[in-house]
């Protein structure tokens, strides 16, 4: 027995010396990586010259000479901060407002020099965000301007960033409704000798008026008349629910001091104690509106149907006399004064669509929601359940915002834009409604705003979502394809979040994509079908499927309590009508930073998966699981997801 466990560790300390080496191979320094990212970059453009200057001779019948014509330079290069810029910063942004003639303004991304061509900290930016602008003045010294709108600058304005920034995107209508005037553009255009500032080291919240841009630019407070002739009208579906309702009618009452609104309770259908407890509180709202100074009305709206979050939000939109709309859960717990009047300022703005707040999870600092990123794999909550004590990559669960959404758990926006959008889809019943309310905002010019200076608490639990069911699980891959169906342009796309940041769904952090390593879209035939009579069924044999559908499968696979270096893993694929029929598929496992941080395992980070078919599973529908062997002992383990997969035709795969 004792040598039987001598034997196994010796072969443990082998598989765990294999293990350090392969992920080595996965971690990527910054360098390295960008350098790979411009060689492809400069092997596209040598490739696009020599197609252009090859139509051109044959356009003309003439070789070229090797002249170069002198041009007066039509694009102005501004840097403040110390450092020097790339050695083709020039030439792009040249080519970018070439190709782009409706650009004035254009920025770029940074890095921080280290010491000679060493570089690191990468500061990658979003699309034209005027909200996170006012925040604090992103646009960096990786900034570009057409030489017409440079001569306007006074030599003042040339000689500070802030006001010369400030008068440059005032000139160039920034805080128009649907601005694309300007722009930024991907790669690192400058090297920093120092860090970039994070939002609280920099300015607040001011909004540059753009009707004072001919003289010398003005950046006046809106925030003394943000409340001024406003009625807020608080839509609260809300069904056999009543404590947690009470909980979020007396916080709302108890911390809205500055603004008029009203309530409306739209309830689909609770039992008969229910709705008798929440008419009581209603009417006592009603009785106390003299003691209260803002709050105008509250109604209780009873429509007994099956769960459509969309419809029972429109039903209240339809009800209210405010001319703001505010969208909230029953089980949001407001525990500051002044969130709302902070809502409302921002939706006021001509150019703001759907405006949300950052929500926690009570009895923790862990965030719940701090704006929804639209990745490949679909719409998700960057930075949920991180410490909200930590300021996060470049700031992003503090100041202010522009996202691709919000959630519609606390969602503001003007009732005009809201009949603008068309209200919230009905077709998506329970979820993606906010998302797609959002998109369509986006789509029509507006800009969506989430607040992160402050904070409520989301009464949803931390663990939601582990033990879905597989019925909710298509439910929620339906609605996800609806939305995309309605938004085809925006699938896979958010110009809110750079395409070199971290795209996984289960790492919720924001950081550059280098970070996570070498992600391999590794291309495996399935097995013939098999038979496991040996494997045993086993909880501990965690599986997560983040993605799957009949083109790609991706998630992670961790076998609990022990040491997963020893472990050779497959996908499994089941047939659901005919269960004796299983197929097998080996992959490349993918380092996952994200599962060594946030689990207490042994060797977990190459047990993530990222697969695609290069031919179809035969027609039928298909669940997912995993099998993990010993490679020690040889026993072997298998579990099951709830996810599954309809295999067909091949679709046809989009050119990445």
């Amino acid at each position: 027995m004792k040598l039987k466990k001598a034997v196994r560790q010796q072969l443990e300390k082998l598989f765990d010396m294999k293990y350090r080496r392969k992920r080595k191979h996965y971690i990527q320094d910054y360098g390295t990586w960008v350098k790979e990212l411009e060689q492809a970059e400069e092997k596209e453009d040598l490739q696009e010259n020599a197609e252009q200057e090859s139509a051109s001779q044959k356009k003309t019948g003439k070789k070229g000479n090797g002249e170069t014509v002198q041009t007066p330079p039509e694009i102005v290069l501004l840097a403040f901060a110390g450092g020097h810029w790339s050695k083709d910063a020039q030439v792009r942004m040249n080519r970018f407002f070439a190709e782009n003639p409706e650009v004035l303004l254009a920025y770029g991304d940074e890095d921080v020099i280290v010491k000679k061509k060493v570089f690191s900290t990468p500061w990658l930016k979003p699309c034209w965000s005027p909200d996170s602008y006012l925040c604090r003045d992103y646009l960096g010294s990786a900034v570009a301007v057409r030489r017409s709108l440079f001569e306007q600058l006074t030599e003042k304005e040339c000689q500070d960033e802030g006001l010369c920034h400030d008068r440059l995107v005032a000139l160039a209508g920034g805080f128009e409704k649907g601005c694309r005037t300007i722009a930024h553009v991907n790669g690192i255009f400058y090297h920093r000798l120092e860090k970039w500032q994070m939002p609280e080291e920099g300015r607040s919240g001011k909004w540059v008026n753009p009707q004072e841009a001919e003289g010398m630019m003005a950046v006046t407070d809106r925030e003394g008349n943000a409340a001024q002739d406003v009625l807020v009208s608080v839509i609260i579906p809300s069904k056999d629910n009543v404590s947690v309702l009470k909980q979020c009618l007396e916080t709302l009452c108890r911390t809205v001091t500055e603004t008029a609104y009203e309530i409306i309770v739209v309830d689909n259908g609770s039992s008969a104690q229910s709705r008798g407890a929440v008419s009581k509180e209603i009417d006592r709202l009603n009785q106390e509106v003299a003691y209260r100074e803002h709050l105008q009305r509250a109604i209780y709206l009873y429509k007994p149907m099956e769960f459509n979050f969309s419809r029972m939000c429109n039903l209240g939109a339809e009800e209210a006399k405010g001319n703001l709309l505010l969208f909230l859960n029953d089980d949001i717990e407001a525990v500051e004064a002044g969130w709302l009047e902070k809502m409302v300022q921002k939706a006021l703005q001509p150019w703001a669509g759907a405006v949300g707040y950052k929500l926690l999870y009570p009895d923790s600092e862990r965030i719940q929601h701090a704006g929804i990123t639209n990745i490949a794999l679909g719409p998700t909550h960057k930075l949920q359940c991180l410490k909200d004590s930590v300021c996060h990559y470049d700031g992003r669960n503090r100041g202010v915002w522009n996202m691709i959404g919000v959630t519609g758990a606390c969602l503001l926006l003007r009732r005009a834009v809201f009949a603008e959008a068309g209200g919230f889809c009905e077709k998506l019943k329970v979820a993606f409604n906010d998302v797609d309310l959002c998109f369509t905002l986006y789509e029509l010019g507006y800009q969506n705003i989430v607040i992160n200076s402050g904070f409520l608490l989301h009464h949803e639990s931390l663990s939601r979502g582990v033990d879905e069911t597989e019925e909710k699980v298509k439910r929620l891959m339906g609605e996800r394809d609806m939305l995309y169906k309605r938004h085809p342009k925006l699938e896979g796309r958010d110009p809110y979040y750079h395409e070199w940041l971290n795209g996984s769904v289960l790492d919720t952090a924001v950081k550059p994509a280098f970070e996570e390593g070498i992600l391999v879209d590794d291309i495996r035939e399935y097995d013939k079908a098999i038979s496991m009579p040996k494997a045993r069924e086993d909880e501990c044999l965690l599986l997560r499927i983040e993605y799957a559908d009949n083109e790609r499968v991706n998630g992670y696979a961790v076998v609990l309590g022990s040491d997963n270096a020893c472990f050779k893993k497959q996908l499994l694929f089941k047939k659901t009508d005919e269960p004796g029929i299983i197929y097998s598929m080996d992959f490349t496992e993918q380092y996952r930073s994200d599962l060594e941080k946030n689990m207490d395992q042994v060797n977990v980070g190459l047990c993530g998966f990222y697969v695609s078919f290069l031919n179809p599973l035969p027609t039928g529908e298909y669940r997912i699981g995993i099998m993990a062997r010993d490679q020690i002992s040889g026993a072997e383990l298998i579990n099951w997801s709830t996810r599954t997969i309809a295999s067909g035709k091949k679709k046809k795969r989009k050119k990445a």
